[in-house]
């Protein structure tokens, strides 16, 4: 507004709040859900919400401008979360100067004379607790920051899961905030997964093997992926590691494995001999030898020989993922990867040349630098190369990538903008060159709160991604870092509100230890801890 006219400048910000900067605060009461009120905060501010007794705190700092008269004069705006027997309400506090009714940075209308509040009768309530006071909570501050995301407030949770909960795409916009492109394909992609579960039995066992250890460390990875060339002095013991692990553990497993998955990291990072010694070792248990898949992880294309891949074939493994993440050169050396567009061309054509009928490639959108249209450019090559499958995957704001927040959104604005661009282009591209999706996934802190998403040619689905994704069937992990899984279902919640998994299914975890020279060191006691994870009804 221009000075004189003798309104009020709402966007005049407060000494205090330039001097102690603006946070969100939000009390808990009835109710100790930190996590599904941290991530609606994380949403919406993109800095990670600090939990203390009784609240949870967050920096607002990149939400600030246009809406300062929002904030006390302490720079403080607090919203209550109450659970009570009767009620589920969240309320903004008005323990602070109410402005009077302005316009914001867009020219709208704004007024908070009163404090704007949702609630909702417990016995009126469809949905579990925590869900229910996640999804006012984004409701309230989707409203009064004049901020919606394309997953509303589905952060945490797989958005095929709550399809499989729900009747229609309709529902779940009306219910969780849902875009109507994003709940149509979260529709689509489940029924796509389902098709793929109903191959496998809900008491089969997937197993996967980490490698974690990659030529070179992508800077916007947050894995314990260690650099080889750095660690070549352990990667001898950590095969040999792994190899007694599957010793150990596969003659005590009694469920049947339905697939086999060896992910990283990189394991076509260990040099050829070890490389060999590695798989021939893997898959000379009884146990792998009628699996209905194995997939290996060939990644990094410049880790991809002609002799890896001839032994690959002839231990009977037909799916690899070779994932250049962009076919831009400058970007692959902006983000630190050593390989370029022509060395992932190569790497593809070898492995075509040599007969692996299914071949999976990666791209990421938003990777720093990257303009919208090299983006597309590279999807656009992928697609002539068709390839089997294509997961394309939305840049995350990862704690421990060497990239920081800032580097990785820029401006929030333009970073979610072009994020937005390129997974619609992918999406409208793959679908019209024969590509379904197929199973999906959400991270936290991805920009714009988007997905990532697996694209398949009809019956180049890969049973292991599912069944991992859907948290509906159990994994079994080795190595370093890695997560086990047991699903038991129909574990009497059938009657469950909206938001429970229709079988009633209980999921318990058992992680193993991520630094690869402690795995190395305390192997067997790990092997130990994971038979006794699978053989009875444990809480590990």
């Amino acid at each position: 507004m221009r000075a004189g006219d003798g309104a009020k400048d709402i966007n005049t910000k407060p000494a205090a709040v330039q001097e102690k900067g603006a946070r969100i605060v939000v009390r808990l009461e009835g109710h100790a859900f930190y996590y599904p009120v941290s991530d609606v905060l994380r949403l919406f501010t993109g800095a990670i919400p600090r939990e203390e007794e009784g609240r949870v705190v967050c920096d607002a700092a990149s939400i600030l401008p246009g809406r300062e008269e929002l904030f006390s004069e302490d720079g403080v705006l607090t919203i209550r979360s109450r659970v009570s027997e009767e009620w589920v309400e969240t309320v903004v506090e008005e323990d602070r100067k109410v402005p009077e009714a302005g316009k914001d940075r867009d020219g709208e209308v704004i007024s908070i004379q009163s404090a704007p509040q949702i609630s909702i009768s417990r016995k009126d309530m469809d949905l579990p607790v925590n869900r229910e006071v996640k999804r006012q909570l984004y409701f309230l501050l989707s409203r009064i920051l004049k901020m919606s995301f394309p997953w509303g407030s589905l952060t945490g949770i797989r958005p095929t899961q709550v399809a499989r909960e729900l009747s229609s795409e309709e529902e779940m916009q009306e219910i969780y905030g849902v875009r109507s492109d994003k709940a149509h394909l979260a529709f689509l992609t489940k029924e796509r997964e389902d098709a793929v579960l109903s191959e496998t039995p809900s008491d089969a066992l997937h197993v996967y093997i980490g490698i974690p250890f990659c030529p070179s460390r992508c800077s916007y990875c947050s894995f314990i992926a260690q650099e080889a060339p750095r660690k070549t002095e352990i990667l001898p013991a950590y095969v040999d590691a792994v190899l007694m692990e599957l010793d150990l553990v596969l003659p005590k497993i009694t469920s049947k494995i339905e697939t086999l998955y060896v992910g990283g990291g990189t394991p076509t990072v260990l040099p050829e001999v070890l490389f060999e010694k590695f798989m021939r070792g893997v898959l000379s248990h009884p146990e792998f030898k009628e699996v209905k898949e194995i997939c290996v992880e060939a990644g990094r294309p410049d880790t991809i020989t002609e002799r890896k891949l001839a032994v690959l074939m002839e231990l009977g493994v037909r799916r690899i993922c070779i994932n250049p993440q962009t076919l831009c050169d400058a970007t692959l050396q902006r983000v630190g990867r050593k390989h370029s567009a022509k060395d992932f061309a190569d790497a593809f054509e070898m492995a075509r040349k040599m007969g692996f009928p299914v071949i999976n490639t990666d791209l990421i959108a938003g990777l720093p630098g990257e303009t919208t249209e090299e983006f597309c450019s590279s999807l656009i090559r992928i697609i002539k190369l068709r390839p089997e499958n294509v997961t394309v995957h939305a840049l995350s704001k990862k704690r421990r990538s060497s990239l920081s927040r800032k580097e990785v959104v820029r401006t929030e604005d333009h970073g979610t903008k072009r994020v937005e661009d390129m997974l619609s282009f992918s999406s409208q591209k793959l679908i019209e060159a024969g590509y379904k999706p197929y199973y999906m996934y959400k991270q936290k802190d991805t920009i714009g709160g988007h997905e990532n998403i697996g694209y398949c040619l009809d019956g180049g689905e890969c049973i292991y991604n599912v069944a991992m994704m859907s948290d509906l069937r159990s994994v079994l992990s080795f190595g370093a870092g890695g997560m086990s899984k047991r699903v038991f279902p129909n574990s009497g919640k059938e009657n469950s509100p909206k938001g429970t998994p229709a079988a009633g299914v209980r999921i318990e975890r058992c992680p193993c230890i991520k630094e690869p020279t402690q795995y190395i060191t305390d192997v067997e006691s790990m092997a130990e801890r994971k038979i006794r994870f699978f053989q009875g009804d444990v809480h590990l």
